[in-house]
């Protein structure tokens, strides 16, 4: 007789799996057993770490000077890495077995360079200009980028007895990783969930998980192949209005139905996985009551209010498409979303206080490296040795002192202003930390940002000068690198890597990362300049109404000129109001199911829209994201299954944009132009979705 699940001798391994995680995505992904013999902080993982750390850092930095950048996504270097490791083991004598834990601290030294990648190129812009303008020399530079990424290890740190070690903080972003690093190296079948189930239960359960590998290759090739079409031949699917096919020249159809208009009734979908998870990521992982509040937002505000106040031609808006991208003048859905920016930033306060002061609170009392609570794998970490506070606020003063005297010596920045810039962005750490440790979204945060540009026009910092660029420089990256570092230990939570190995490989990474790309930054624009052709080095919310209002309105977004922008500051008293009123509803039994609203969730998705993200992709997300979690999510035992499609669905596009990218774009071998490749700029298929009413 074949020998089951139950026939283990050893009675430890059935009580591990028997104690579960109260949140079935944690537990379905997550291992509840941990071998603290296990080799994690070894030659072989730092080395390897390194030498991925230096090649991807070089890849993204050079890359950016090109037509199309090339970037090495976590999911790739996780696959890249898992070969160097077992061939280190066969190569080098007497070398153990390549360890899960091994390939976690590889994973997140490459996040750093990740992170490196996305927060420094596609979200400040201070850095070149000041070398640029200022012809500083090449030390002062050094120690400025070099402080600004170790800037937010003080407040991680601090930071961890709220949004590390809390059971419920769970930072879905880490689970698809924690899948295919699982699938890679386990093979072990959880007793758990062969439990109480009729055999034919028993036996899709086994195939399933039996089949992980094949079945995340599949979903990864399928990708690849389909993602030709949208990145390179076909690619209107990528903004495919296929409404405004049946009557091409009615105007009110493309501004309703289009991708760049409201893409009402699905009438606009954007069919390429890069475009749909560009700023939100996979709707996969997102859990089920956050994207139903998504969607919710989604038609109130963009289905019901942009056309009301299109149709009420507020500010002469009918004179714009009502969607658009970024243009002079107002359209009635930017109007709308700036509104929303500014309300998100008071809502995620009051929410943090109505919904989590009681548990933070407690943390605050009862949480330590001695006590880092009760769940089962904060239990398992407390084992390994501490890293005190104190660690990272050494790290965290240096830094500030580096940059205060820089910013200060170099007149880039007044030494105080620093400090302001520094403060108030690690006020909005704990309560944006929370919303994406619980959603799954926005590292990036666009309130964030803005509220960083409307500060330095009050402070009369100048348009386009040199304090304005470091005031949003240093307070920006403060507050995004904090959430990174802390999703990465998270991550090393999960995957029980001690928290001293973690310290260090996140230190030396982080040193390693900034000085590769300091100096081929440095010696790129030392020989070609700033201003050319390639130049990607500002900040993704320049394309934006309020971002790019540094750019273009020298008078300020509410100057007296722009007095009628000052309406928009009535977004700070809604959007202190509408927590409220949710939370005090459902006090109620009857309005009980109102717990469930996240109304900083709502407001800071829509304030994306319209410049950085459509509404075309905006619905594409939500209708797969809806599609999955109300069908095949609600059986926990392929909980695993759906991460790893997530994760196969972003290494197959990667891998597709690496090729696409080196072979043909930046080589100037386009597809030929057909009916496929007509997407009006690559904004949208519709003609006539931004061209104004005539």
């Amino acid at each position: 007789m074949e020998k089951g699940v139950f026939d283990d001798p050893n009675p430890i391994y059935l009580y591990s799996d028997g104690e579960i995680t109260q949140f079935e995505e944690v537990a379905g992904t997550c291992s509840n057993k941990d071998n603290f013999d296990e080799d994690c902080c070894t030659i072989r993982s730092i080395s390897i770490g390194t030498i991925f750390v230096v090649g991807i850092s070089y890849l993204h930095q050079w890359t950016k000077y090109t037509y199309s950048n090339t970037y090495i996504s976590p999911i790739l270097s996780i696959i890249l890495s898992y070969p160097f490791g077992h061939l280190w083991t066969w190569i080098v004598p007497n070398s153990t077995k390549f360890t899960q834990k091994e390939h976690g601290l590889i994973l997140i030294m490459t996040n750093i360079a990740w992170m490196y990648f996305t927060v420094f190129n596609y979200a400040t812009s201070a850095t070149i200009p000041l070398l640029e303008y200022d012809n500083r020399n090449f030390v002062h530079y050094f120690f400025l980028v070099v402080a600004l990424q170790f800037i937010g290890f003080g407040l991680a740190g601090i930071m961890r007895r709220f949004l590390v070690w809390p059971t419920e903080i769970i930072w879905p972003q880490n689970l698809p990783l924690i899948a295919i690093l699982r699938t890679l190296h386990e093979n072990q079948l959880p007793a758990i969930h062969f439990y109480n189930n009729n055999k034919t239960i028993q036996k899709l359960k086994k195939y399933f998980f039996e089949n992980k590998l094949k079945f995340f290759i599949l979903i990864t090739i399928v990708t690849f192949i389909y993602e030709w079409f949208p990145l390179y031949i076909l690619s209107v699917l990528s903004v495919f209005s296929w409404m405004c096919l049946f009557k091409r020249n009615n105007y009110l159809l493309a501004q309703l139905t289009s991708v760049r208009g409201l893409a009402l009734g699905a009438g606009g979908l954007t069919l390429d996985w890069s475009q749909i998870t560009m700023y939100l990521g996979s709707p996969l992982i997102v859990p089920r009551w956050a994207i139903i509040n998504i969607t919710f937002g989604f038609v109130l505000i963009i289905w019901f209010i942009v056309p009301i106040v299109y149709g009420s031609n507020v500010r002469n808006i009918n004179d714009n498409p009502i969607g658009g991208i970024m243009f002079p003048g107002l359209t009635s859905m930017s109007l709308v979303t700036a509104f929303t920016s500014f309300a998100c930033l008071p809502a995620v306060f009051v929410h943090m206080i109505l919904y989590h002061s009681i548990d933070l609170w407690n943390q605050l009392r009862t949480k330590n490296l001695n006590n880092m609570g009760n769940d089962m794998h904060a239990r398992l970490m407390s084992l390994y040795k501490k890293v005190p506070d104190w660690w990272y606020l050494i790290l965290f003063c240096i830094s500030l002192i580096i940059i205060c005297v820089l910013c200060d010596y170099n007149k880039w920045l007044k030494w105080y202003l620093v400090l302001l810039s520094l403060a108030i962005n690690a006020c909005l750490v704990l309560p944006f930390g929370l919303l994406s440790s619980i959603t799954g979204q926005f590292l990036h945060n666009a309130p964030v940002y803005y509220l960083g540009v409307i500060i330095a026009q009050g402070l009369s910092l100048g348009q386009e000068s040199r304090e304005s660029y470091t005031y949003l420089t240093v307070g920006y990256v403060l507050f995004v690198q904090t959430l990174s570092l802390i999703q990465d230990m998270k991550l090393g939570h999960y995957l029980k890597i001690g928290h001293r190995s973690l310290f260090f490989a996140q230190c030396l990474s982080s040193l390693i990362c900034s000085s590769v790309s300091i100096g081929i930054q440095y010696m790129y624009y030392k020989e070609y300049g700033l201003n050319n052709e390639f130049d990607s080095s500002f900040s993704i919310f320049d394309y934006t109404l309020l971002g790019g209002s540094i750019f273009t309105d020298k008078n300020g977004f509410f100057s007296d000129v722009n007095s009628e922008n000052r309406k928009l500051l009535w977004g700070f008293l809604v959007g202190a109001f509408l927590p409220i009123l949710t939370w005090f509803l459902a006090q109620w039994p009857r309005f009980y199911w109102l717990k469930h609203f996240h109304w900083p969730l709502i407001l800071i998705t829509i304030s994306w829209m319209p410049s950085l993200l459509s509404a075309g992709a905006l619905c594409t997300w939500i209708l797969i994201g809806l599609t999955v979690c109300l069908t095949i999510g609600k059986y926990s035992f392929l909980q695993r299954h759906i991460y790893l499609t997530s994760a196969a669905l972003d290494l197959g596009l990667n891998l597709t944009q690496i090729i696409i990218s080196n072979a043909f774009i930046n080589t100037e071998r386009l597809f030929p132009t057909w009916k496929g490749t007509q997407n009006n700029n690559g904004y949208d298929s519709c003609k006539l979705a931004l061209t104004t009413k005539k």
